[in-house]
């Protein structure tokens, strides 16, 4: 048998109270509108302005006069910035800017003298607390009531909130020198960028093009994110022995059988009309072809398969005049396994058990099944925290405040991938005949 390529187009659920039976079929708009709930957070979008926050400091001072990345950034950061924002000390001043003006080159040669302790907490927690794109630029040197918070992850909370909703952080990082009391320390120069990969046009996109001659000659670029786990299709989803319907959608695919459920049992579980294994036949999986990458920060180290019998459900959801209780899912997972063999090489393959058999009715004219994949384990991918240190000049150990709050935000139990609201990584719905 052939498989069909062809999108469904006019599917709805027809109740036959004649005869007090249901025919099953699928509404992709309902089962997208009312049935599909991805665990997954709900990202809300950034708004298209951005703000630029700079440290009224030797850092910045510096930066303008010696530094080739800060001046390849420069005209950018005054296209492209609706908000300026100095901090000086504990105060940040706002100005309003006009991309017809050149306020940002303006105000910058107004920076000659170093204002001391410069508040970056209160301007990194402004920036996570808001609804917008931000720059910083500053050495993340924060000093408060006459303590240096250098050894201090003060930066862990509003890092966490930020990648909690889903949004980037692009740290692009400079080495530098300055001087202070006498003597020359080595430094680091931080562009932090807050942005959002699925905006149309991330602000960061313009700002890293600027600098790719740069990147890996002392500069480097990290992106913090746990946005970044996806799901591909790569091929057909259902084995050419079977007839098959396939369409993908926002969120997750759809994959409708024409095959009976012997046909099933016979081509790809390989067992006989009495269940018995054919020799020398392997099972073959139903649904493959679904590849994962797992991104800049994570490794993924195992995925399961949670299944969901929602037959009843949909018909429910998807019927205006239904008055009971809509009834709720039932879990078949035990009907289905993931192949862990090829799990290792980021495969997404699905394969059946007999077990299957003891789910499947002929109540509704078919059976909807709702295959979700949640990630279980996952493990940090290798990074250079060295990237993030600096030689402080305020105690004998290296200043480690960015490189914690780094690793504190990339550990944290609302931020991994294995979070509640973020662990299914895709969803099939897979539609079969009934089974009697």
């Amino acid at each position: 048998m052939k498989s069909k390529y062809f999108l469904i187009t006019s599917v709805f659920v027809l109740l036959i109270s004649s005869c007090s039976s249901v025919f099953l079929e699928v509404d992709l708009a309902q089962l997208q509108e009312k049935v599909y709930e991805p665990t997954a957070i709900r990202y809300k979008a950034l708004n298209s302005g951005t703000t630029l926050y700079l440290d009224h400091s030797t850092c910045v001072i510096d930066a303008r006069q010696n530094s080739k990345i800060f001046n390849a950034l420069r005209p950018q950061l005054g296209q492209y910035s609706d908000t300026l924002r100095l901090i000086k000390g504990s105060v940040i001043e706002t100005t309003p800017l006009n991309r017809l003006d050149n306020k940002v080159f303006e105000i910058l040669q107004t920076i000659r003298n170093d204002i001391p302790y410069s508040d970056i907490l209160q301007a990194v927690e402004l920036i996570c607390n808001a609804g917008n794109q931000s720059v910083l630029i500053t050495d993340c040197e924060f000093i408060k009531d006459r303590l240096c918070h250098d050894q201090d992850p003060y930066l862990s909370e509003p890092f966490k909130r930020w990648l909690q909703k889903g949004h980037v952080i692009y740290i692009v990082t400079e080495p530098y020198q300055e001087k202070t009391k006498g003597r020359t320390y080595d430094k680091k120069r931080f562009y932090f960028i807050f942005t959002d990969d699925r905006m149309e046009a991330p602000i960061s996109h313009n700002l890293l093009n600027e600098l790719k001659a740069y990147i890996n000659n002392g500069i480097s670029v990290f992106k913090l994110t746990n946005s970044d786990l996806y799901v591909k299709r790569e091929g057909d989803l259902v084995e050419q022995d079977l007839t098959f319907v396939y369409e993908g959608r926002n969120g997750f695919d759809y994959v409708e059988i024409d095959n009976d459920w012997n046909d099933i049992r016979e081509y790809v579980m390989k067992l006989d009309k009495y269940g018995e294994p054919f020799q020398d036949e392997k099972p073959l999986p139903l649904i493959k072809n679904l590849t994962f990458n797992e991104g800049e920060n994570y490794t993924v180290n195992d995925v399961e398969i949670v299944a969901t019998d929602i037959t009843a459900r949909y018909l429910a959801l998807s019927d205006s005049l239904w008055e009971e209780p809509v009834p709720e899912a039932i879990n078949i997972s035990d009907g289905f396994l993931i192949d862990k063999d090829v799990l290792q090489s980021n495969k997404l393959n699905v394969m059946l058990t007999d077990k299957i058999f003891n789910y499947l009715t002929g109540e509704f004219g078919g059976n909807l099944i709702r295959l979700d994949f949640v990630i279980t384990q996952v493990g940090l991918q290798h990074y250079d925290a060295d990237i993030f240190t600096w030689q402080s000049a305020y105690n004998s150990e290296p200043a480690i405040c960015v490189a914690k709050s780094i690793d504190n935000a990339l550990r944290d139990v609302e931020v991994v991938p294995t979070t509640n609201n973020r662990k299914v990584i895709h969803t099939v719905f897979l539609k079969t005949q009934s089974y009697n």
